[in-house]
């Protein structure tokens, strides 16, 4: 077998794993008001728990660059994530209290922290020895497992009631899905992985970078975790059409992603990652003061679609200007970004409790059109 048909088995096991975790937390985020309904927990407890998901997280962030990578491989790494957070979601809709609800995202953190660093260190690993532009397909596929999962969602609340069913079902896809990359996933040897250096802060650049991934999924949140429950509360949507922001915005990312390759040849880096956000953010804001549902939506679609490559253009910068091995850069970076669930989710959940869901929404919009700006000014130093 050729290098690469190897290379391709790769990059297919990996895409399957992305899609798989979105689809099983695309339809958790859809439950998340039936959830909170049944606990009778408030928008601050979420965040919360959400706050204990991103702190665990960080630590499977860097567990995953710094000890399990260079030891066993992304592909093992990916699959003992997957394994590992397969019942999570199962085990969040049982929780019999609030304490036990806060004690799972723990596990769920620290697995799916082990997972995306793995997969997007293999990702840049296969782009950097094929040169194909191979993060934005690469994030298309949680895109689309998030839209598959958000648009499940609909048909499960209304004709199947019985969410512990759901979950099970969901949780043996992802068993069966890190099978599937464990016996079929990229061989190790095919990895050149390197020795992890002593610790040491990444360069400025890198810490910059990681902090606007970080200010984007801390904001993230507020489709995922909270759009369902603004549409329902704020806009009096019925709970079956909680996940409609959720699908709008993956419809728009996954239109993006699944072109972004052909717009970086024919364009460049900054105006798909830069300019599209801020437009992007601009036509959120005024779609959101319509208070139209449709409008709304057909806004989230053109924001995700404006939205959808930042994060890929920032990991592809990084990647060309490192000089430490790609898993720990991205294994820096994930945990940089991913630390924005540290202070993001309670954050949010204060704001939504004190000041309404919809001042979220309207946070959002500049948040990620600003974030757009500050990429922008990184490029062209890097330019210069």
């Amino acid at each position: 077998m050729t290098e690469s048909k190897f290379f391709n088995k790769g990059i297919y096991t990996v895409f399957l794993g992305a899609f798989l975790v979105l689809f099983q937390i695309g339809i958790y985020f859809v439950y998340i008001p039936w959830n909170a309904e049944r606990l009778q927990i408030t928008e601050a407890e979420i965040g919360i728990g959400l706050l204990v998901f991103g702190i665990s997280n960080l630590i499977g962030n860097q567990t995953s660059g710094r000890l399990i990578v260079p030891r066993i491989g992304t592909k093992n790494s990916i699959a003992l994530g997957l394994l590992g957070m397969a019942y999570c979601p199962l085990f969040l809709i049982l929780s019999p209290n609030y304490l036990w609800f806060l004690l799972v995202y723990i596990p769920f953190g620290f697995f799916v922290g082990l997972f995306a660093p793995s997969a997007q260190a293999q990702i840049s690993m296969i782009e950097s020895k094929t040169a194909v532009i191979l993060t934005p397909l690469y994030h298309a596929a949680f895109s689309v497992g998030s839209l598959v999962g958000a648009f499940s969602a609909f048909f499960t609340i209304k004709y199947i009631d019985n969410p512990p069913l759901i979950f099970l079902i969901t949780g043996a896809m992802l068993i069966l899905g890190s099978l599937t990359i464990y016996i079929f996933g990229l061989s190790k040897s095919f990895e050149a992985l390197e020795k992890t250096p002593k610790f040491k802060l990444p360069k400025k650049t890198i810490l910059i970078f990681g902090l606007l991934m970080m200010i984007n999924y801390a904001t993230m949140g507020i489709i995922l975790d909270w759009s369902a429950l603004w549409l329902t509360k704020d806009l009096l949507v019925p709970l079956y059409l909680g996940g409609a922001v959720i699908v709008a915005f993956n419809v728009g990312e996954i239109s993006a992603r699944l072109i972004a390759s052909k717009m970086i040849e024919k364009t460049n880096e900054k105006l798909v990652g830069g300019y599209l956000s801020i437009i992007a953010g601009i036509i959120l804001f005024i779609s959101i003061l319509t208070s139209n549902f449709y409008i709304i939506i057909f806004g989230i679609l053109l924001f995700g679609f404006g939205t959808a490559n930042f994060i890929a253009v920032i990991y592809r910068q990084a990647i060309r200007i490192t000089d430490e091995p790609i898993a720990l850069t991205v294994a820096n970076l994930v945990t940089l970004g991913f630390a924005g669930f540290i202070f993001g989710p309670a954050l949010v959940g204060y704001l939504a409790e004190y000041l309404g869901l919809t001042f979220n929404m309207y946070l959002l919009s500049l948040v990620w059109g600003l974030n757009g700006v500050a990429l922008l000014i990184m490029m062209r130093r890097l330019d210069y």
